[in-house]
């Protein structure tokens, strides 16, 4: 074989196994740091500080709401799927700030894609949630999928979704 021949085929065989790498979305410094966000956002949560969980939200953010969180306690069902991302976690984190001893959230990366000023953040969170009128902890486990996009240079958070189960947190149940 050739050196010209030996080049063109190490050539060849490089762009072929690499070329999916290149194209992919996946990973990469943008995905890394739009996940790094989704990590401070729940850190913020348990550490109680709303202001700073919410200033993760992009203007006009939305969280898409599949099921009530708390079905038995009364009102009417929303009509939409979809709320104001940072009006949401005012009133889920003061509900559970004030019926919690304890409210963490683990969020493990499953995967982080982006492209160009949005990304994806799908996460296995773990909660651990300690009530102030009750001795045990409960433990949740969910998907969450945050829709990112970048203003300004900063990842921020566009939206949210997760598959959690309903749950008694803040509603007063024995």
């Amino acid at each position: 074989m050739t050196p010209w021949i030996r080049l063109a085929t190490i050539a060849v065989i490089g762009t072929v196994l690499l070329a999916p790498a290149a194209w992919s979305a996946t990973g990469g410094k943008e995905a890394t740091e739009a996940a790094a966000v989704v990590t401070a956002f729940n850190a913020a949560v348990t550490g109680r500080d709303l202001e700073k969980a919410a200033s993760y939200f992009a203007p006009g953010s939305v969280q898409f709401t599949l099921r009530p969180s708390h079905p038995g306690t009364g009102g009417a069902p929303a009509d939409s799927l979809t709320s104001e991302l940072r009006s949401h976690w005012m009133m889920v984190g003061s509900v559970l700030i004030s019926a919690t001893k304890v409210y963490s959230r683990k969020a493990e990366i499953l995967d982080s894609r982006a492209e160009g000023d949005i990304a994806t953040v799908w996460t296995r969170v773990t909660t651990v949630t300690e009530r102030s009128d009750k001795a045990e902890k409960k433990t949740d486990s969910f998907v969450e999928v945050y829709l990112m996009v970048r203003k300004d240079d900063r990842w921020m958070i566009g939206a949210m979704v997760d598959n959690r189960r309903p749950n008694d947190v803040g509603i007063g149940k024995p």
